[in-house]
């Protein structure tokens, strides 16, 4: 569908316009047409309704189409505005041009001049909306890849629903061998027999095939998937893991760990099933166990994760808890791209005889394995690296910026650096980012006399809707009035 606001002091005009859209055009879209007969009225219906294109009159009573336009650019910098002249006032309305409308027409209105201009706001319209989208699935999957936080996403919700417009989600990962650019839409195609939406794509640096899945159903289990993948890919060896389900886009990242999971317990459990569903049930009591630096408060979380297996899991061996509790870790190293321990670190067989005796014995090896990874590790606590990090975002601001170019610029697993970047730096790389775009962008509203529009463009946003939004968020206040504000000081 197509917004459209018509503006013009004549009725014979504006309900002329109005009838030839609805009528006599032959649209393959659907409109939707509010009228104004001046410049007031206009301002009025601009407050509850948002339209992709503008035809206006420039003379007119009141206030002119000059003043409107100025008014309409300030709050809807993106909207397209097509101004309708006569040849007497061609020149005159030329002056809009500073005002960046689209286009003009002239009176008397003919229907193929119609047409086109609308058929081209259409079609500027699904562009701006593809690239918006487009923009939306890479934050998911940065979201989901690197648990990145929901509030800094730019996208919008609405934005997400139209992306995947279900209620349910499910992560595939398939752990491949080989990587082949035809492996997604294979993927794709299988899981469309189960799921509604499916949006698959490759970490060629992981040897990963993902698959982000929307449906309406909750539990969805595409049993037969592998013997699929085999058949179509022929791919030898590679291991599925198809995560729980969630009812929310939030959770992409805990579904995507929770698909590692499955593949990382299969590789190295095999058959035993006590152990997989143990592991599942304790990853993050592990993780916590493991984050925390404080000898006393590691034992007490040791003590609640033994009572808390017992309680769930009944009389497990320590050997089983053993092997459950360090494969955890391993798996949290590897998910944050930490190098791992040195071999022969972690013996196979523990000594404790009891789960009394396992405590301090997962606590010693857990000093160790710490002591290990400060060892090998050049860059923990390496305030030289947070400096090049932050010096990288300062340089490429107005690009587009993944978390993969970050860690690629210090030659660091993603993972890792988007840990580091929150511990060291108080905040995350997408919080930095958007502050040293915004930092930029009001020194341009300040200085210059740039539209929103061009100063979005020059800050590294994709629409000046974009930037307004995180203008709103950061500064509680819009660019323009942000602009207007500084303006009345000077």
């Amino acid at each position: 569908m197509l917004r459209i606001m018509i503006v013009d002091d004549e009725r014979i005009i504006l309900n002329g316009i109005r009838m030839m859209i609805e009528n006599d055009l032959g649209l393959s879209f659907s409109t939707d047409i509010v009228t104004a007969s001046n410049v007031p009225q206009a301002l009025d219906l601009l407050n509850r309704f948002t339209p992709d294109l503008i035809l206006t009159d420039i003379r007119m009573p009141v206030m002119d189409g000059f003043d409107f336009i100025r008014e309409v650019k300030e709050k809807l910098p993106s909207v397209n505005i097509v101004i309708l002249t006569s040849h007497a006032d061609f020149e005159y309305a030329q002056q809009a041009i500073r005002f960046q409308v689209t286009d003009f027409i002239l009176k008397p209105v003919s229907v193929e001049m119609l047409k086109a201009t609308i058929e081209h706001a259409y079609d500027l319209k699904k562009k701006k909306e593809e690239s918006a989208l487009h923009a939306a699935s890479l934050e998911l999957r940065n979201m989901m890849l690197y648990d990145l936080s929901v509030q800094e996403l730019i996208s919008t919700p609405e934005q997400i629903r139209q992306i995947f417009p279900h209620t349910y989600f499910t992560v595939v990962v398939l752990a491949l061998s080989c990587v082949s650019d035809s492996y997604p839409e294979i993927l794709r195609q299988i899981l469309l027999q189960k799921f509604n939406v499916c949006s698959c794509f490759l970490l060629p640096e992981k040897n990963q095939l993902i698959a982000i899945c929307n449906h309406t159903q909750f539990f969805v289990k595409p049993a037969d998937l592998t013997q699929q993948f085999y058949q179509l890919s022929h791919c030898e060896t590679f291991w599925a893991g198809i995560s729980i389900s969630s009812n929310s886009y939030k959770s992409l990242h805990s579904l995507y760990i929770n698909a590692i999971q499955r593949i990382f317990y299969a590789r190295h459990f095999g058959e035993s099933s006590s152990l997989v569903e143990l592991s599942l049930f304790s990853y993050q009591d592990c993780v916590q166990i493991f984050v925390e630096n404080e000898r006393e408060k590691t034992l007490t979380l040791l003590q609640n994760y033994l009572t808390s297996i017992s309680a769930s899991s009944g009389d497990l061996s320590s050997q089983v808890i053993y092997d459950s509790f360090f494969h955890n870790i391993l798996l949290y190293l590897d998910n944050n791209g930490i190098p791992l321990p040195s071999s022969g670190l972690i013996p196979h067989s523990c000594r404790a005889r009891d789960t009394r005796e396992l405590i301090p014995e997962i606590a010693s090896l857990l000093d160790a394995i710490k002591r290990n990874i400060r060892k090998n590790n050049d860059y923990c606590g390496n305030d030289a690296l947070i400096r090049q990090l932050l010096e990288y975002i300062q340089q490429h601001y107005q690009e587009d910026i993944s978390l993969d170019d970050l860690a690629a610029s210090v030659g660091l697993h993603p993972n890792y650096v988007c840990s580091l970047f929150k511990k060291s730096a108080g905040q995350s790389y997408l919080s930095y980012l958007h502050r040293q775009r915004l930092a930029a962008a009001k020194r341009l509203l300040t200085d210059t006399d740039y539209t929103v529009e061009q100063i979005a463009a020059q800050v590294g946003y994709n629409s000046p809707s974009q930037l307004a939004r995180i203008f709103r968020k950061y500064e509680s206040i819009s660019p323009s009035d942000f602009r207007t504000s500084r303006s009345s000081r000077q």
